[in-house]
C-alpha cells in the first residue's frame, strides 16, 4: 500500500503524493475518484460508479468510459507502473487502498469521533477543539464542481454530519460558559435554519444566560410561527420545556448543569457513549411512509415510558436493514449513545440476558469487577444508568418476551428498536410492525440500485418477472441482483429462467453466505417435532390458502389441537393468517416446507394427505349442494367419504363455503389428478361443484380441469367418472358458446352416463343437449331431449331438475309459436321451485316467464317479471342473472317504442357481460344497444320533424 497519497473531498476533489499536488483531469475522472476514495476501503463496483456518475441515464458506453477513467487515475496515482497498489481491481469493481485518515472525510469522522470519547471522559474542552478542527477541514462546498447523483448524496450527507457537528460544538461551548461568544453565531444559524430546534434551543438558552430572557422568549415565539406556517406543528416537548423553565427564571438554567452522580465500580468523570450500530444498508429503498412514521415516534419525547418499536415479520424480509436504517436516522437524538446486539433469537444458542446486560454494562462504564451476579442486578443497574440518559437501543432478532424484558430501559428518555421473526405479545410495545415483503415498485428501485438501473431500463418486463420469482422478498432481491451484478454478461432473461423452474429457486437464491434457504431454516429448526410436521405436509397442497377444518381433514387432528399448531407456526413467521381460521404460506416459504416434505415424508403420505382432503371437499360439497339445489338428487349419487363433511345449516351457509373455497377446490382436484385412482373422487368433487358455478358463471375456472379428469378416466375405463365429468364440461362450454365442442362432449358424456345408468347425472346430460340443440335451432331435437330428461328426473327422485328442465322447455316452445305452452311451463316451473324453497330457481323460472310473456306479445308484462327475477337475484347474490335480464328488459322497452329506455338497459347489461365474460350476450347486447340508439335518433328527428311543421311551432 503508498502511505503518502492524500485526497480531499470536503472542497474541491484534490490528491497528493507526498508535498506534490497530482494533476486529476476532468470531472467525471474526478467524480470516479471521488466515489472511490468515499467507499473507505470498500470496493465499488462498475455499475454503482455507472449509477453515481450518470442515474438512471447512463450513456450506451459508459461502462467503456469508467474503465478508461480507472485507467487514467492508475496512471496518476501508481508509483509503480508495474502493478496496481493502490487502484485496484475487486468483487467485480474497483477499491482505492489508501491508509487511515488518507481523506479530509475520514480525518472528519475520526477527530468527531475523538471528540465523542473526550467529553465522555469528562473534557468538554478538548472535545470542542477536536469538532473545531474536524469543521476546519472543509474548505468550500464538499465535491465541488462533481457531477452525478452520487456527489449530491454525499454533499448532502456532510451537511447533516456538519450541522450534527456544529450543533455538539456549540453544545461544548454553552457547557464551558461561553454563551456570550456563540449568540451571534447561533443567531445565524436559527437564521439559516429556522426549523432546526436543536439550534433554536441552543440560542435560547444562551440569550437567557446573557441576560437576554425577553429575546430568548421572543426566539420561542418566532419558532412557534415558523413551524406552524411551513409545517403545521408545534415546537417538540425539549423546546417546550425550555420555555417554560425560561418563563419561570428555572435556576438550573444560569450555568451548566453539573455532572451526573457516579455510579459504583465506575470512574466519576467516566461518561462512555456507545456507538454499537452497524452501518446502514447504503442501496435501502422504500418503506417511505413507514420509515418516516417511526421516526417521528422514536424522535418524539415521551413522558413516562421510553417508545418500543417492535418490528415482525419472516426471515428475510428486512427487518433488522429497517431497524438499522431508522436507527442511523435518529442518532443525533440520542447523544448518549446508541447500543446494538444480535440476540441470535432464531438461531439453537439465542443470546442470555445476563451476557447482554454485562456487555451494555461495560459500554455504560461498569467495570468488570463491579458488574453484579444476578440477572435482576444487572437489569437494576442497567435501568439506573440509562434513568437520565437519553440512549437507543437495538435489540435485534429477539426470540421471547423472557429475552427481551431484562433489556428495556424504565425511564421515558430511551427508546426500543426491537426486531423478531414472530410477534411478541407480551412486550406492549408503542408500535408494532408486521413487516411484509416490498410492494413491486419498492422492490424494482431495490434490484436496480444493485444490479444497475441500466439493466432494468434494458429488460423491463424480465425485470419484474425476476422480481416476481424473488416474491418481492427483500433478501431475495439482494442475493439475485447481487449475482446479477457479479454477472454483467448475464441478460436478466437468463435470470428469469433460471429462476422458472419452482423446484430449483430456492437453490437459486444464494450466494456466498447469504441464502433465502438458510434463512428459512433457522425458523424451521426451532419447530417442535408436531409442529414441522404440520409445516411441511400442509404446503404439499397446492392453494391459495387453508382453512382450519381443510387442514385439521389433511392432517387428521381436531381442530383445538391444530389450531395451537397453527397459531405457533404464525407465531414464528412460517404461516400467515389472512382471516379469521384461514391460513397461506409466502410463495417462497412454500417452497421450501415442500423440499423438506419430499425429503422427509414419503410420497405415500403426501397422496393420502391429497386424498383425505379431496374426500372433505366431496362431502362439504355434497352438503352445500342441499343447501344450493334442495331437491336434487345428485348428492345422494356420490361416492360414499369416510368423513362427514362440514356441516351446512341453510343456503347462505352452503353458498358462502363454494365462495371461499372455489379456487382452492378446483386447484385440489387438478393436483389430486396426479395420484392414481383419485379421479373418480375428483368427478365427483367438480360435479358436486354444479350449482356453485351456474350460480356465479365460473365455467371458465373448471374447464381445463374437468378436460384431465375426462381423459384420465377414459384411459382408466371408467364411465361413471367420465360422465360427470364430461357433464360438467359440457355445460361450462355450452354456457361460454363454444359449442362445436360442447355439443360432442355432450353426447360423449351422455353415453358414459347411460351406460352405469347414472340416471340424476344423465337427465342433466340431456338437458345441456336440449339447449345446445334449441341453440343451433333444432327445435324438435330439443323438445325430444328436453322430454326425455324430465322422464329421467322423475324416475331418479330429482324434483329440482325437473323444475329447471320445465323453466328450460320455454325457448322451444316460443320456437314452434306455443306461446301459450311456455307460460304454463314457466308457471309450472317457478311453482315447484317456491314449493322446493330455492331462490336461484325461482329467480330463474320468472326468467324465464319473462321470455314466455314476451313471446306472447305482452312486453310490460315481460318488464315486470324480468325486473323481479333481477330483484330475487341481486338479493341472493346471482350475478349469472344480471346480463341476459337487463338485455330483455332493454328488447321489451323497445317492442313497446321506449328506446331511450332501451338503450339505458342495453348499457347495463353490457356492462354487466363484461364484468362476467359472457361474450355471447355481449354480443346481443351491443346489438340491442345499436338498435336502440338508432331508433332513439329516428324518434327524435321524426319528432323536430313534427314540431317544425305545426303551425304555432311547437
Amino acid at each position: 500500500m503508498v502511505t503518502n497519497i492524500r485526497i480531499t473531498l470536503l472542497g474541491p476533489v484534490r490528491a497528493w503524493r507526498g508535498t506534490e499536488e497530482l494533476g486529476l483531469g476532468p470531472a467525471q475522472r474526478r467524480a470516479v475518484l471521488a466515489q472511490l476514495a468515499a467507499s473507505e476501503g470498500q470496493a465499488v463496483t462498475t455499475e454503482e460508479i455507472v449509477d453515481g456518475l450518470w442515474g438512471d441515464t447512463p450513456p450506451a458506453r459508459a461502462v467503456a468510459a469508467v474503465r478508461n477513467h480507472v485507467s487514467q487515475l492508475r496512471a496518476i496515482l501508481e508509483a509503480d507502473r508495474a502493478a496496481p497498489r493502490v487502484l485496484v481491481s475487486a468483487g467485480g469493481g474497483y477499491v482505492l487502498r489508501l491508509p487511515a485518515g488518507a481523506t479530509d472525510l475520514a480525518r472528519f469522522r475520526d477527530l468527531v469521533q475523538e471528540a465523542a470519547g473526550l467529553r465522555a471522559g469528562g473534557d468538554p474542552a478538548g472535545a470542542a477543539d477536536r469538532l473545531r478542527r474536524a469543521l476546519d477541514l472543509q474548505t468550500g462546498v464538499p465535491l465541488e464542481d462533481i457531477p452525478g447523483p452520487h456527489a449530491e448524496r454525499q454533499r448532502a450527507r456532510f451537511a447533516q454530519r456538519r450541522l450534527t457537528a456544529v450543533e455538539e460544538r456549540l453544545d461544548l461551548a454553552l457547557e464551558l460558559g461561553r454563551h456570550t461568544e456563540v449568540v451571534e453565531e447561533l443567531g445565524s444559524l436559527v437564521e439559516e435554519f429556522p426549523l432546526h430546534e436543536g439550534f433554536r434551543a441552543l440560542r435560547m438558552t444562551a440569550l437567557y444566560r446573557s441576560g437576554r430572557r425577553v429575546e430568548a422568549l421572543e426566539s420561542f415565539a418566532d419558532a412557534c410561527r415558523h413551524l406552524d406556517a411551513e409545517l403545521g406543528v408545534e415546537p417538540t416537548r425539549p423546546l417546550r420545556d425550555l420555555h417554560e423553565r425560561i418563563l419561570r427564571r428555572d435556576p438550573g438554567l444560569a450555568t451548566p448543569a453539573a455532572p451526573a452522580v457516579p455510579v459504583a465500580g465506575r470512574e466519576p468523570a467516566s461518561h462512555p457513549r456507545p456507538n454499537q450500530l452497524p452501518s446502514g444498508t447504503p442501496e435501502f429503498t422504500g418503506r417511505g411512509e413507514l420509515v418516516e412514521a417511526l421516526v417521528r415516534l422514536v424522535e418524539e419525547p415521551r413522558e413516562t415510558a421510553p417508545a418500543v418499536v417492535a418490528v415482525a415479520g419472516m426471515g428475510g424480509v428486512g427487518k433488522t436493514t429497517l431497524a438499522v436504517h431508522i436507527a442511523q436516522r435518529v442518532t443525533h437524538r440520542f447523544p448518549d449513545g446508541q447500543l446494538y446486539v444480535n440476540l441470535r433469537g432464531a438461531r439453537p444458542d439465542p443470546v442470555e440476558p445476563a451476557a447482554v446486560l454485562a456487555r451494555f454494562l461495560r459500554s455504560l462504564g461498569v467495570a468488570e469487577n463491579a458488574l453484579p451476579e444476578q440477572v435482576d442486578e444487572r437489569a437494576a443497574m442497567y435501568r439506573s444508568l440509562l434513568a437520565e440518559r437519553r440512549v437507543l437501543i437495538v435489540l435485534d432478532d429477539a426470540r421471547d418476551d423472557a429475552q427481551l424484558r431484562p433489556l428495556l430501559p424504565g425511564s421515558e428518555h430511551s427508546a426500543v428498536l426491537v426486531t423478531s421473526r414472530a410477534r411478541l405479545p407480551g412486550l406492549a410495545p408503542t408500535r408494532q410492525v408486521d413487516l411484509d415483503v416490498l410492494d413491486p415498485d419498492e422492490a424494482l428501485a431495490l434490484f436496480a440500485r444493485i444490479a444497475g438501473p441500466h439493466r432494468v431500463h434494458a429488460e423491463p418486463q424480465a425485470a419484474r418477472e425476476v422480481l416476481a420469482a424473488c416474491c418481492h422478498l427483500p433478501l431475495a432481491i439482494r442475493i439475485v441482483a447481487a449475482r446479477a451484478a457479479a454477472h454483467p454478461d448475464w441478460t436478466l432473461a437468463d435470470l428469469c429462467h433460471r429462476l422458472a423452474d419452482r423446484r430449483q429457486r430456492l437453490a437459486e437464491l444464494s450466494l456466498h453466505d447469504l441464502a433465502v434457504d438458510a434463512c428459512f431454516q433457522l425458523s424451521y429448526d426451532q419447530l417442535s417435532p408436531p409442529a414441522a410436521r404440520a409445516f411441511r405436509l400442509l404446503a404439499v397442497p397446492e392453494t391459495a390458502d387453508l382453512s382450519l377444518p381443510a387442514a385439521a381433514a389433511a392432517l387428521e387432528l381436531a381442530e383445538p389441537t391444530l389450531l395451537d399448531l397453527l397459531d405457533g407456526l404464525v407465531h414464528a413467521g412460517l404461516l400467515e393468517t389472512p382471516a379469521p381460521d384461514r391460513y397461506a404460506y409466502h410463495d417462497l416459504l412454500r417452497l421450501f416446507a415442500r423440499a423438506r416434505a419430499e425429503q422427509l415424508d414419503p410420497p405415500e403420505e403426501r397422496d393420502a394427505l391429497l386424498l383425505r382432503m379431496v374426500d372433505q371437499a366431496v362431502a362439504t360439497a355434497a352438503n352445500a349442494y342441499r343447501m344450493v339445489r334442495p331437491g336434487h338428487a345428485v348428492p345422494d349419487v356420490l361416492t360414499p367419504v369416510a368423513v362427514p363433511g362440514l356441516p351446512m345449516t341453510e343456503r347462505a351457509g352452503g353458498q358462502r363455503w363454494l365462495d371461499e373455497e372455489r379456487g382452492n377446490l378446483l386447484d385440489l382436484a387438478g393436483q389430486a389428478l396426479d395420484i392414481p385412482g383419485a379421479h373418480t373422487a375428483v368427478a365427483d368433487l367438480l360435479l358436486a361443484l354444479d350449482p356453485h358455478l351456474d350460480s356465479g358463471f365460473l365455467w371458465r375456472e373448471l374447464i381445463e380441469v374437468c378436460r384431465r379428469t375426462m381423459r384420465v378416466a377414459a384411459a382408466r375405463g371408467d364411465a361413471r367418472a367420465e360422465g360427470r365429468a364430461g357433464y360438467m364440461l359440457g355445460g361450462g362450454l355450452m354456457q361460454l358458446a363454444e359449442l362445436d365442442e360442447a355439443e360432442p362432449v355432450a353426447a360423449r358424456a351422455a353415453a358414459q352416463a347411460g351406460a352405469c345408468r347414472d340416471l340424476p347425472v344423465l337427465a342433466e346430460i340431456n338437458n345441456v343437449r336440449g339447449m345446445i340443440a334449441h341453440q343451433r335451432q333444432r327445435i324438435q331435437e330439443s323438445f325430444a331431449l328436453t322430454r326425455a330428461a324430465i322422464r329421467l328426473a322423475e324416475e331418479s327422485g330429482s324434483a329440482w331438475t325437473k323444475a329447471n328442465l320445465l323453466a328450460n322447455s320455454v325457448m322451444p316452445h316460443l320456437s314452434c309459436g306455443e306461446a301459450d305452452l311456455a307460460v304454463r311451463a314457466a308457471e309450472q316451473s317457478l311453482a315447484m321451485f317456491r314449493v322446493i324453497g330455492d331462490p336461484f330457481g325461482e329467480a330463474y323460472a320468472m326468467y324465464c316467464a319473462g321470455r314466455a310473456a314476451r313471446g306472447a306479445g305482452d312486453p310490460d308484462q315481460a318488464i315486470a317479471l324480468f325486473e323481479q327475477a333481477l330483484a330475487q337475484a341481486r338479493a341472493h347474490g346471482f350475478p349469472v342473472f344480471e346480463p341476459s335480464s337487463l338485455l330483455h328488459i332493454a328488447d321489451c322497452h323497445l317492442d313497446a317504442g321506449r328506446p331511450a329506455e332501451a338503450a339505458d338497459r342495453a348499457e347495463q347489461s353490457l356492462a354487466a357481460c363484461r364484468t362476467l365474460q359472457m361474450g355471447r350476450v355481449e354480443k346481443l347486447a351491443v346489438d340491442t344497444l345499436a338498435r336502440s340508439l338508432a331508433a332513439r335518433d329516428a324518434l327524435a328527428a321524426t319528432e323536430g320533424a313534427a314540431a317544425r311543421d305545426r303551425p304555432d311551432g311547437r
